[in-house]
C-alpha cells in the first residue's frame, strides 16, 4: 500500500472539496472548488449539476497536481454528498433539468400540505424519521415537479440524490445508499426500504425510485472510459458509493456509538448522535437517518443558517474588505472573526436571530426570518459580527438541550467539526454558551471527507470494521473549557434570545404569507 491513496469528494452546499488520504488516515492534500446557488424566487434554491461535475473535474485535477500523486496511485474514490435532492434523470442517465431544487428549496408547500392531508404528519414522521417541514424533502419536491412539469416527470427514469448522479456518470449505475435514501421522505426508516404504500398513496410511481438501496461501503463499479478521460483518472478505478454528508460527518467525527455527539458548523449546522434505533418525540424535533455504519442511526437536529449567515455578512456588509482580503491572499473570515473578537461577550446587548434560511430546528418553522434585535447608534460593526456568531450558537444550544432531553442524559462534551470549528473565537463562544467542553479533532474541517475515506477503507479492505477505521483515522486535538464568568453573561442573554424569537413570530408569519402568494 506504499504510496497508495483514497480520493474522497465532499460535495457540500457551497462547493466540492477533493481530498487525498493515505491508508493510515493522513490527509495528503485537499482542493476546493465552489459553485453557485441561485435564488430566483423567495422560497427557491437551485444548483446546476453541470457545476457539480465541473467541480469534480477541476478539484480532482488540482489535488493530483498539487500532491504529485498519479492516477495509478488511487485505490478508489468515494463521496460524501449534500442531501435531500430528487434529481430527475432519464434512462440514458441524462439529467432532465438545467437547475435542480436544492435541499433548502421549499417551494412545494402546497404539495407538503397534500401529503399531510393524505398520510398524516405523525404517520409520515414515524415512518420516515423526517421531522423537518415536509416541503424540504424530495417527496414533496417530486410532487411539485409532477404537477408543474408533467412532461419531465413522465420522462424521468429515476430520481436520484446529488452524489448518486455523480456515481451514475462515473459508473452507469442508478443506485443510492441507505443514508441518502433515508433523507428523502420516501424510505421506511425501520425496514430500510421504500415506503411503498405511502409512496403510491401520495402519487409517486415507485419504479421511479432507485431499484437498489445499498450500504455506503459498497463498491458499485469502476470509472468508465468517458468519465476517466474527462476527469483525468484511470479507466477502471474503483468507485465506492459513499453516503450523505450528515452520516459521513458523524463517522468522520467518530460518532458511531452511544454516548458521543457532534456539532457540525458549515453553511448549515447540525447536532447528531448515533443510537442503535430511531428516536422520536411528540414535537417532531429530532429526525432520524440511517447511518453509514451498519446497525446504527444518526439522530439529528439541524438549523439551515449557520456559516451562511456569516457568509451573507461577508458579502453584504464587509464587501469591500472581503474583496481586498482576497486580493491579498487572506481569508476574509479570519479578518471578520478577528474584528468580532474586539467586541465583548453579549455583543453590547445585541441579539441576532440567525434564520436567514428558514425551517430549521428546533422550531421547524418556514416563516422564520433573521433579525438584529437591540440595534442602537452605539453599536459598531464588531458588535454585529460577534452577535452573528453568538446568535447561531444560541440556536445550537436550543438543539443541544432538545437532543439531551431525547437521549436522557447530558453530553459531557461536544465534538465541533466543519468550517466553523476553524475559528478559535467561535470555539470559545460555543463552549461558553453551551457551558460544555468543546473538543476539536485533528481533521475537524475534513470530517465529511474523512468519513467517506473510512467508508472506502472498509470497502477496499484496509481495515476490517468501521470501529477500526475510527480508531486509526480520528484523533482529538484540543479541548476548550467554558469560563464561568463569561458563561454567566450568556446565561442571562439566552432567555432574551428566546423571547425575541417568539415576539417576532407573528410578524414573520405575515411576511411569509405576503412573499409566498401564488407559489403553490
Amino acid at each position: 500500500m506504499q504510496g497508495k491513496v483514497i480520493l474522497a469528494h465532499d460535495f457540500g452546499t457551497t462547493g466540492n472539496k477533493a481530498s487525498l488520504y493515505d491508508p493510515d488516515g493522513q490527509l495528503i492534500q485537499s482542493c476546493y472548488r465552489p459553485y453557485a446557488t441561485h435564488y430566483p424566487q423567495p422560497t427557491w434554491a437551485e444548483q446546476s449539476p453541470d457545476d457539480w461535475w465541473q467541480a469534480l473535474i477541476d478539484s480532482t485535477q488540482e489535488v493530483l497536481s498539487a500532491s504529485k500523486i498519479t492516477p495509478s496511485q488511487i485505490l478508489g474514490l468515494t463521496f460524501s454528498g449534500q442531501m435531500m435532492a430528487g434529481i430527475p434523470v432519464d434512462q440514458k442517465g441524462k439529467i432532465l433539468q438545467k437547475n435542480i431544487m436544492l435541499w433548502a428549496d421549499h417551494r412545494s408547500g402546497k404539495q407538503a400540505q397534500d401529503i399531510k392531508d393524505k398520510v398524516g404528519w405523525q404517520t409520515f414522521y414515524h415512518t420516515t424519521g423526517g421531522g423537518m417541514e415536509i416541503a424540504l424533502y424530495p417527496i414533496a419536491k417530486i410532487l411539485w415537479l409532477k404537477e408543474k412539469f408533467p412532461e419531465i416527470y413522465q420522462k424521468t427514469h429515476k430520481f436520484l440524490g446529488a452524489k448518486d448522479v455523480l456515481v451514475l456518470r462515473l459508473t452507469g449505475r442508478f443506485v443510492t445508499d441507505h443514508s441518502d435514501a433515508s433523507n428523502t421522505g420516501l424510505l421506511d426508516i425501520h425496514r430500510k426500504e421504500w415506503a411503498a404504500d405511502m409512496v403510491r398513496e401520495v402519487g409517486i410511481d415507485l419504479d421511479k425510485l432507485s431499484d437498489e438501496i445499498l450500504p455506503a461501503h459498497t463498491s458499485v463499479g469502476k470509472v468508465g472510459k468517458q468519465a476517466a478521460k474527462e476527469i483525468g483518472l484511470l479507466e477502471g478505478t474503483p468507485v465506492i458509493l459513499g453516503g450523505g454528508d450528515v452520516a459521513c460527518a458523524a463517522l468522520g467525527a467518530g460518532v458511531v456509538r452511544e454516548g458521543s455527539a457532534y456539532n457540525y458548523i458549515g453553511s448549515a449546522s447540525w447536532l447528531a448522535v448515533a443510537p442503535p434505533q430511531p428516536i422520536f418525540d411528540d414535537q417532531m424535533r429530532p429526525f432520524t437517518l440511517c447511518h453509514v455504519v451498519p446497525d446504527r442511526y444518526v439522530v439529528q437536529l439541524a438549523m439551515f443558517s449557520a456559516g451562511v449567515a456569516f457568509e451573507w455578512f461577508r458579502d453584504q456588509v464587509c464587501r469591500m474588505e472581503s474583496s481586498d482580503a482576497q486580493q491579498r491572499g487572506l481569508d476574509p473570515y479570519d479578518l471578520m472573526t478577528e474584528e468580532a473578537s474586539i467586541s465583548v461577550p453579549g455583543a453590547q446587548g445585541l441579539i441576532f436571530l440567525p434564520n436567514l434560511r428558514p425551517g430549521g430546528a428546533p422550531h421547524n418553522n418556514l416563516s422564520d426570518r433573521g433579525a438584529l434585535v437591540g440595534l442602537t447608534l452605539a453599536h459598531k460593526r464588531e458588535d454585529i459580527l460577534r452577535a452573528v456568531l453568538e446568535g447561531v450558537t444560541f440556536n445550537i444550544r436550543l438543539m443541544c438541550e432538545a437532543m439531551e432531553e431525547q437521549v436522557g442524559v447530558p453530553f459531557p462534551e461536544l465534538r465541533m467539526i466543519g468550517g466553523g470549528s476553524k475559528s478559535a473565537l467561535w470555539r470559545e463562544i460555543e463552549a461558553n454558551i453551551l457551558n460544555k467542553k468543546i473538543v476539536t479533532l485533528t481533521a475537524h474541517q475534513e470530517a465529511n471527507s474523512l468519513g467517506a475515506a473510512i467508508i472506502a477503507g472498509v470497502a477496499l479492505g484496509l481495515f476490517e470494521s468501521f470501529d477500526e477505521g475510527v480508531e486509526k483515522y480520528i484523533k482529538k486535538k484540543e479541548t476548550i473549557e467554558p469560563k464561568e464568568e463569561i458563561a454567566k453573561i450568556y446565561e442571562q442573554q439566552f432567555p432574551l434570545f428566546n423571547r425575541a424569537y417568539s415576539a417576532l413570530c407573528p410578524v414573520n408569519d405575515d411576511l411569509h404569507r405576503m412573499s409566498n402568494q401564488g407559489d403553490g
